[in-house]
């Protein structure tokens, strides 16, 4: 069949089949089951993606290619593309470690595994209804004021272009207008750029979201998120950013109080800012329950329980965030510093060279390796990862070059003097950081005294103090003790 054919094939009403989905394109709808009873259906980018893929069936597309055809030029992003693949295999219940309908090609794209054929024939109903609008069938027991009030939130919903599962009976998720739900993914891009002009450019995005759509929770628990991650790597004070990181988060909740982002965003502000990991664990907890696919949730489980010293949860759950997000170098950062956290340096050191295969140009991920070599005892192999990452991010080779020769003196200890001295007035040399760099240089008194400062200044990173590496020589110090039983006092 000609392509030209096979377009037209699957524009017809009753469109294509993809595994043991039936695919309507102009309705933008999955059908499945003897009668159709299983409905699904999807925001209209998302559609365009999966006829793509199916146009192509069994090839590998590129992300470029997909990016060029479904959004014809406008801007955007990979992340977009990430996320619009994501929610087709939600909807197609795929698997993105054992894929069934949608194969991540590695640093290539994506391809259709699932067979493709014409719907002729097949003896799923498609519901015959106006383009955009989705039949709505009556649960038993339902009264017919909750039907018909089912179906008018359904047209809605269905003219906003949402993904929605049919019957009705589930949590009412608001659905926002698709260019602020574009912002709104851009804003999670950036975020993800972990750099000062990357939070800038997500502020600027969940703003420009919450502008277009009030009422959305997700943009709200977006800008709390932003805020979170701003002073977790020490942009501003937590003084400054807890009280705008809280409100956002109350204002997602207050929107609705089932909003697994609103429920996230809120446990983000009670781990990073209050150390009040209990109530982190609560809030957390019922995010993952109202949506297990959310990947911040798990995100911040993950680090939550890292800090609880429950190594073998924090991984579980920063595995299932990678899962959720294959093709992001951050995923695997993170997952590899929950392991070293909880002393399975060879398997740090495996997911690091993961992310260094999907991005071999990632500072954070040559620092990440840096680190975990450090506390795996392999000096030579931290250096050669601390200097690449440095390069990297732009240190002039004149001070690369000093840093070798300090190395070569005095070995890392020589680094970190170096660092401190040249870096002390840094806006991103936070006081843990500084604590961390005193211990490894052997000076203990400067070290307590950068973290009583750190305990002051409430800086996120103080979390992980009971549990990090770094402080080991400080364990059996009174002083620390007590400041350590500080941090996690409400668990």
């Amino acid at each position: 069949m000609r392509s030209s054919e096979k377009r037209d094939e699957m524009a017809r009403p009753n469109g294509f089949l993809v595994g043991d989905w039936q695919v309507a394109p102009p309705l933008n709808l999955l059908v499945r089951g003897e009668r159709g009873e299983e409905q699904v259906r999807l925001e209209p980018r998302v559609m365009d993606v999966l006829v793509h893929l199916a146009e192509r069936a069994d090839e590998v597309v590129s992300k470029e290619e997909l990016i060029e055809h479904v959004w014809q030029g406008r801007y955007t992003t990979d992340d977009v593309l990430s996320v619009a693949v994501y929610s087709l295999r939600k909807a197609l219940g795929d698997d993105a470690r054992r894929p069934r309908y949608v194969e991540t090609v590695s640093r290539r794209g994506y391809r259709l595994i699932a067979p493709v054929q014409p719907a002729a024939g097949a003896s799923t109903p498609i519901p015959a209804e106006a383009p955009g609008q989705p039949e709505v069938r009556r649960p038993r027991g339902s009264s017919w004021p909750a039907v018909a009030a089912a179906v008018v939130l359904a047209l809605a919903l269905a003219a906003a272009g949402a993904l929605w599962m049919l019957p009705v009976g589930r949590h009412r998720r608001h659905v926002p207008p698709a260019e602020a739900h574009e912002a709104y993914l851009k804003g999670r891009y950036f975020l993800d750029q972990r750099s000062i002009r990357g939070w800038r450019q997500a502020l600027e995005q969940f703003e420009r979201a919450v502008a277009l759509d009030p009422r959305d929770p997700a943009a709200q628990a977006g800008l709390a998120d932003t805020y979170s991650a701003m002073s977790d790597f020490g942009v501003a004070s937590p003084a400054e950013l807890r009280p705008r990181a809280l409100q956002a988060a109350r204002r997602a909740l207050d929107l609705d109080p089932r909003s697994a982002e609103g429920q996230e965003a809120l446990g983000r502000v009670q781990f990073l800012f209050d150390w009040d990991f209990a109530a982190a664990g609560r809030s957390l907890a019922r995010a993952v329950a109202l949506d297990p696919d959310y990947m911040p949730a798990q995100q911040a489980t993950a680090w939550l329980e890292s800090a609880r010293g429950r190594h073998a949860a924090a991984a579980a759950a920063a595995r299932r965030a990678l899962q959720l997000d294959p093709v992001n170098t951050a995923r695997y950062t993170e997952l590899a510093w929950v392991l070293a956290l909880g002393g399975r340096d060879g398997e740090a050191l495996g997911e690091i060279e993961r992310a260094l295969q999907l991005n071999p140009r990632s500072s954070e991920t040559y620092l990440m390796k840096g680190w975990t070599c450090e506390v795996a005892g392999q000096a030579d192999a931290a250096f050669a990862a601390y200097r690449e990452g440095l390069r990297l991010l732009g240190v002039p080779d004149e001070a690369l070059q000093r840093m070798a020769a300090e190395y070569r003196a005095t070995g890392l200890a020589g680094c970190y003097r170096g660092w401190l001295n040249r870096r002390g007035g840094g806006t991103l040399m936070s006081e843990t950081r500084r604590a961390q760099l005193y211990v490894r240089m052997g000076e203990l008194d400067h070290a307590i005294e950068s973290l009583e400062h750190a305990y002051r200044k409430r800086e996120s990173a103080l979390a992980w103090v009971n549990v990090d590496p770094s402080f080991q020589l400080l364990r059996s110090d009174a002083r620390f003790q007590q400041l350590a039983a500080r941090v996690s006092r409400r668990d």
